[in-house]
């Protein structure tokens, strides 16, 4: 298996820099930062590796290892960070990297310059919450005094319908504490991404770009609505962290090798256009079609159609692209 260079994330350096044999690999890289004018990229060499394709012990592995490198960076200077995963085959390729991207980069680091993340989680204590429900909210106290009143006579309909109004009721008070929550702690940060939820007793969920000079105030907010709530709501935070939810970098490159042979198949050279591409995808997707040929004969739809994607990439994007990745949503 030959060796590629992996990328961690992006550093204002002009100058080469190491930060120790702390990358991915066993026995662990050298993890250093290959320079472009003012910035650079934090890689190390192992072998390349498709890791769409790879086992899920050994992707879990590498993650590990990708946000350890980040966050021993991140103690030294700003860090952007690269998506998971983001290999490139020579150091041609990353100077290329930093060279399309550049505009991008550049100003990505300079947004993020002494911020950090903070992830705030926050789940509710439901017994606590339960009990408080009937004096909150109308519907469920009346409903379950018709229920007493009613005694042995009550219905499992009226049992149902109870549990409709609780159910309704939480979820309103799942929103008003989110949107309490959000309001107190986004007016000490510079920017925030809701993140999903991943259980009915975690009621809020997100990362904020704070200031690092702001940190003791950020978290002073959080200890502020723990009183607040009278720990009817935990709160757990992680960090300081890299700005992941709010800068990760996204390159996107296509193997020169699947390349040619989609040209190949397509029959076509030198300067390819997107109306070509398209002209060409048409006349062999009916060739696709085993009422036109044999079927033993027809041309592999999937094959055609996976040429098609990787030139249509090409025309529209380069060989390299570089972006954001979108995390979550801006609230």
């Amino acid at each position: 298996m030959s060796n590629g260079f992996y990328i961690y994330g992006l550093v204002r350096s002009s100058e080469p820099q190491e930060f120790g044999d702390i990358g991915i690999g066993n026995p662990a890289s050298p993890v250093l930062a290959v320079g472009f004018q003012d910035i650079g990229a934090v890689v190390s060499v192992s072998p390349f590796m498709v890791y769409d394709s790879l086992a899920k012990e050994k992707t879990i592995k590498d993650l590990v290892t990708h946000q350890f490198v980040i966050e021993k960076v991140m103690e030294h200077c700003t860090i952007v960070p690269v998506k998971f995963g983001t290999m490139v085959e020579n150091a041609d390729e990353v100077i290329a990297f930093l060279e399309k991207g550049y505009p991008l980069l550049s100003n990505e680091l300079s947004r993020m310059e002494q911020k950090i993340e903070m992830d705030v989680v926050a789940r509710w204590d439901m017994s606590k919450i339960l009990a408080a429900l009937p004096r909150h909210h109308l519907p469920v106290q009346e409903k379950q005094q018709e229920i007493v009143l009613k005694g042995d006579r009550a219905s499992v309909e009226d049992k149902i319908a109870l549990g409709k109004v609780i159910e309704q009721a939480l979820q309103a008070e799942k929103a008003r504490y989110q949107q309490l929550i959000l309001r107190a702690l986004k007016a000490g940060a510079a920017d925030a991404r809701l993140h999903n939820l991943a259980s009915d007793e975690m009621i809020f969920n997100a990362g904020f770009l704070v200031e690092k000079k702001d940190e003791h105030l950020f978290t002073g907010a959080i200890d502020a609505l723990d009183r607040d709530l009278e720990d009817a709501v935990n709160f757990r935070v992680v960090g300081p962290l890299p700005a992941y939810s709010f800068a990760t970098i996204l390159l996107e490159r296509i193997d020169p090798r699947k390349l040619a042979a989609a040209k190949k198949l397509f029959g076509l050279n030198g300067e390819i256009t997107a109306q070509a591409v398209r002209d060409t995808y048409h006349q062999l997707a009916q060739q696709c079609h085993p009422d036109k040929r044999g079927a033993a004969d027809a041309l592999d739809f999937h094959l055609v159609h996976s040429a098609y994607r990787t030139l249509k990439d090409f025309t529209e994007k380069g060989l390299l692209h570089v972006g954001m990745y979108q995390w979550e949503n801006d609230v």
